[in-house]
């Protein structure tokens, strides 16, 4: 890696079945761009995407995770964030195949120092299953140049939206927002 360069990126996934109308990931997904938006300086501070995710009322299951791994081989630095990205905590499983379409998305970005990543998984109907990670790259100490290491911030949690008023309060908040436009930081999977 070149301690010189600094590429700080970050993408918003949206999971779910193919539908007319927008879905509620969609529109919880555009309200965090949106906020995270409104000050372009710091939009890609990890810690400001984890207020931001933090502050969507009605979570169950919310679960935080750090660690700090050490690898070798930075030529395959996108694959290992894809994957670290992509693997819930929780049960070990990727909810789709998003290894590809990550890796496509961080090698435009030849080696990211830091790739904040939240998926919003809504392929249950009544569930929306949130995953932020947040990555910090560094070049780790000793056994040669080609080693380092990722701190990594996860941050699990579900909206349940077969409770009547969890789903009302959502629509509440959520609901004058439009699905995002086709953005270069937005992809959206369609299962």
């Amino acid at each position: 890696m070149n301690p010189f360069a600094k590429t700080a990126s970050g993408l918003f996934v949206v999971i779910g079945p193919k539908t007319t109308s927008p879905l509620q990931a969609e529109q919880v997904c555009a309200a965090i761009i949106d906020k995270l938006n409104s000050d372009p300086a710091t939009n890609l501070a990890a810690q400001n995407w984890q207020n931001a995710v933090e502050m969507i009322p009605n979570q169950v299951e919310n679960l935080i995770s750090n660690r700090t791994q050490q690898y070798a081989a930075p030529d395959e630095l996108s694959a290992t964030l894809a994957k670290i990205c992509s693997v819930s905590a929780k049960d070990g499983q990727a909810p789709a195949d998003l290894a590809t379409p990550l890796v496509a998305y961080l090698n435009r970005y030849g080696e990211p120092t830091s790739f904040n990543c939240l998926i919003l998984d809504q392929s249950n109907p009544v569930q929306i299953d949130l995953r932020l990670t947040c990555l910090n790259v560094t070049d780790a100490p000793g056994n040669g140049k080609n080693n380092f290491a990722i701190a990594s911030t996860m941050l699990l949690a579900s909206l349940n939206l077969s409770n009547k008023p969890t789903a009302t309060n959502l629509q509440q908040i959520f609901g004058g927002y439009a699905p995002p436009a086709d953005a270069p930081y937005y992809l959206r999977i369609v299962r």
